[in-house]
């Protein structure tokens, strides 16, 4: 009876839904990183801001910008967000009442510092497939919090 019970806990087992393993992008100079499945994680790289956006931004006050990239299972790699790391003073004085904030949505204040996200604005890729739903999932976590974690 035991080995029974045990075999079929060992099917129920298998026959569950593989479980997302979360993975870590670091977003370098920012110090956090950005936490979601191995499946979009591994789709992402880094890069600096460059040209004239970025000297706008260094001129606001930021500490870091970091641009991510999400390379489809074909084509070519596309931005999928920005992300920009600046003192609290500097990012409420950049806010302008009535216009959308300049530097993305903010996702993190503490210790007078504030991390915030830029993108995307919609899906780059047919929804139905495996780089539109990932694009999906990856809107939904940078909205998150918990989806940032500070390097230690």
């Amino acid at each position: 009876m035991k080995a029974m019970l045990h075999g079929l806990l060992l099917v129920l087992v298998a026959a569950l839904p593989a479980r997302a393993e979360a993975a870590w992008l670091a977003l370098a100079p920012i110090p956090y990183g950005f936490v979601a499945p191995q499946g979009i994680v591994s789709h992402l790289s880094t890069g600096p801001l460059t040209g004239p956006w970025a000297d706008q931004v260094k001129a606001a006050g930021a500490r870091g910008a970091v641009v991510v990239y999400y390379r489809p299972a074909s084509g070519a790699k596309v931005i999928l967000f920005s992300a920009y790391y600046f003192p609290a003073d500097k990012w409420d004085a950049a806010q302008k009442p009535g216009e959308p904030p300049p530097f993305g949505q903010e996702v993190f204040r503490g210790d007078g510092r504030v991390l915030s996200v830029a993108g995307p604005r919609d899906v780059m890729f047919d929804p139905q497939s495996a780089d539109g739903r990932n694009i999906i999932e990856a809107s939904k976590l940078l909205q998150r919090r918990a989806s940032f974690q500070p390097v230690e």
